[in-house]
């Protein structure tokens, strides 16, 4: 059916006025018919759920009758020989109930005449023995120096025919469910059997009569052979770059087209889109700009190009944009196609994987491997009016604490220690742990010693406050700091470096909680062509 509805839609386009009055008002005639079966269908199945729910409480009610019955005679002798209140309670609550069942299924009688003649039918109705019955109850209840033959009465209509009739209502109630069973399931036989029938009129009246409306639509279509080669053409060139989003501008960068579910998180959709300057609606920046600015203004493709784009939610997607020049048949460029496709997920796991495989996973400082590939760029930039200040640390007091409490008293140290390293330096410094309890602090904004000092000291203070360790205990360590400066020291990251870690074993022979810098050593100075 929704296939039939697309079919129609898209032959709109392509059929004459009458064929597709026709086939509309086939596919009317087809729909209320089936819509008709459907509602039937429906109405036919709540019923019977309905009917059967009712048809079963109605027998069990009729059941429980029988031992309201019972129950009602037993306690009627005991009350005419003893006269117990609560004996007298118990018949009345009885009653009572066998009342309100007796008057619902009165009720439900009126829609079925086997049950209502039973009810009210004849020359003893049921009705009628049971309004004596409760008589006689009331008359107990109500004049105790005739009880015993009140009593009595009630226990002859339980043991004789007021027990019979009940049996026999209980038999004609499910005499009744069962008519009603079958009629309902005659109704849906006959529901199924004009289903059938439905399928076949859907053939004749929609599927048949489209094969042939669509079959002279192609052959129309197909005489229109300018049309089809630019739509052969467009359709073949994005096959060659499908993605999430199909586009093409004009000369100017505008789009002119835009197709894909893409689409779908932009606001007004397509409508939106076309007119704008393709690069306003996905933003690029750095390598990726210079990319796409070196391939327009060359007139050349580009491909795989990350950029940012956010929807109407203001959800961030990253988007691989690739595209390639449209020429006409002169040879002359008249725009650009390409696609645009979601690689959010494969960025995140990309950076998700650098990060790792560039932070320390204690300490959440970088590692070694990020902190030699900086340090390479950072000392291009150094000069003397803006040197690079490199402090290598190392722990005093650390193996104490892992030999005393424990390697995990260790670790939350080296994490405390890298929380206040961090909180200490300014957001132009960063840091990173080496290894061990070794860490270097990279100082790119002191313009002397003096500021490297300072850093130095505000250092050892923090680090030589106490820890907390969860387990209660609290722990001293400090920090013994060797400084080096580029370019006055070295000029390249090894010799830097080694520099650093001489000025720190300098410090670490002087005490703990020092620092030293590596112009301070003397005469002794770094090879830098040994690092070469």
């Amino acid at each position: 059916m929704f296939l039939g509805v697309r079919t129609l839609r898209r032959l709109n386009d392509l059929s004459s006025p009458q064929d597709l009055k026709a086939l509309w008002r086939r596919y009317i005639i087809a729909l209320a018919l089936i819509f008709g079966l459907l509602m039937t269908s429906h109405i036919v199945s709540r019923e019977a759920l309905h009917q059967g729910a009712q048809d079963a409480s109605t027998i069990n009610m009729s059941g429980r009758q029988r031992m309201l019955l019972q129950r009602i005679a037993h306690i009627a002798d005991d009350y005419s020989e003893t006269y117990d209140l609560e004996d007298r309670n118990e018949l009345q609550t009885n009653a009572r109930l066998f009342e309100e069942s007796h008057a619902k299924l009165i009720s439900r009688s009126q829609s079925a005449k086997l049950a209502h003649d039973l009810y009210t039918g004849g020359s003893e109705p049921l009705n009628q023995q049971i309004q004596a019955m409760l008589l006689h109850v009331d008359r107990l209840l109500d004049e105790p120096e005739n009880g015993a033959g009140h009593a009595k009465a009630v226990q002859q209509m339980a043991d004789g025919v007021l027990a019979r009739r009940l049996n026999d209502a209980v038999s004609t109630w499910e005499t009744v469910s069962d008519r009603r069973r079958a009629t309902l399931t005659q109704i849906q036989d006959l529901s199924l059997m004009a289903g059938v029938l439905m399928l076949f009129a859907e053939i004749l009246l929609i599927f048949w009569p489209s094969h042939q409306t669509i079959s002279r639509a192609f052959e129309r279509l197909q005489a229109e052979s300018d049309t089809s080669e630019q739509t052969l053409d467009r359709l073949s060139n994005f096959a060659s770059v499908a993605a999430d989003l199909f586009w093409e501008t004009d000369a100017a960068g505008h789009m002119i087209y835009a197709e894909g579910s893409f689409l779908e998180r932009m606001k007004g959709g397509r409508e939106t889109i076309v007119g704008c300057d393709y690069r306003d609606i996905i933003q690029y920046s750095g390598e990726n700009l210079e990319i796409l600015r070196a391939a327009l203004q060359s007139f050349g493709a580009y491909k795989d190009i990350i950029g940012t784009f956010t929807d109407i939610d203001g959800q961030t997607y990253k988007m691989s944009m690739s595209g390639k020049p449209h020429y006409n048949d002169r040879g002359r460029i008249i725009g650009y196609i390409g696609t645009a496709t979601d690689v959010t997920e494969k960025q995140t796991r990309q950076e998700e994987t650098e990060l790792l495989a560039s932070t320390d996973p204690l300490t959440g400082l970088a590692n070694v491997r990020k902190f030699r590939a900086a340090m390479d760029k950072i000392l291009v930039e150094a000069t003397s009016r803006n040197p690079v200040h490199v402090l290598a640390l190392d722990l005093d007091g650390f193996k104490a604490v892992n030999d005393t409490y424990g390697h995990g008293a260790g670790d939350e140290v080296l994490k405390a220690v890298a929380a206040r390293m961090q909180s200490t330096l300014r957001e132009s410094d960063w840091c990173a742990r080496i290894g061990g309890d070794e860490f270097f602090v990279v100082c790119q904004t002191a313009p002397s010693r003096l500021a490297a000092e300072g850093l130095a000291m505000r250092l050892n203070r923090q680090l030589a406050e106490p820890y907390s360790l969860s387990s209660g205990h609290r722990v001293r360590v400090s920090a013994s700091i060797g400084i080096a400066a580029a370019p006055f020291d070295c000029m390249s990251t090894e010799p830097l470096l080694k520099a650093a870690d001489m000025a720190l074993y300098e410090s670490k022979g002087r005490g703990r909680n020092q620092y030293c810098f590596y112009e301070d050593l003397g005469p002794f100075v770094v090879d830098e062509q040994a690092f070469a």
